[in-house]
């Protein structure tokens, strides 16, 4: 019984070789931490908050058209909202501006 045994055990691992290396084979084995590019990482937040801006003045424009706020809070509220809208589009610009000096100067 112990040889049987055995030979089962042998016929196993070679199925599992010959399943297990095509499937598993390929995959590459992933970093578990990268580095944190803190300029990356700014710029997409700026992103987000440059949409959710102007979500913000599109939900604005909704609420002034259906009667819900005053013309003067209106003009009030849309300013603010386009001064940061303003603000975040020129940092972004910023970013990317540095972005491609740093790309030409590794390319060096």
């Amino acid at each position: 019984m112990g040889f049987v045994h055995f030979l089962e055990l042998i016929f196993v691992v070679v199925v599992l070789l010959v399943v297990g290396i095509p499937l598993f084979g390929k995959l590459q084995l992933k970093k578990l931490v990268e580095a944190v590019d803190p300029d990356s990482d700014e710029y997409k937040h700026l992103l987000v908050r440059k949409e959710e801006t102007l979500i913000s003045i599109k939900e604005l424009e909704f609420d002034f058209n259906t009667e819900k706020i005053s013309e003067s809070d209106y003009q009030e509220l849309r300013k603010k909202l386009e001064a940061e809208a303003t603000e975040l589009i020129g940092r972004l610009d910023q970013l990317e501006q540095g972005r491609k000096k740093n790309k030409s100067a590794k390319s060096r």
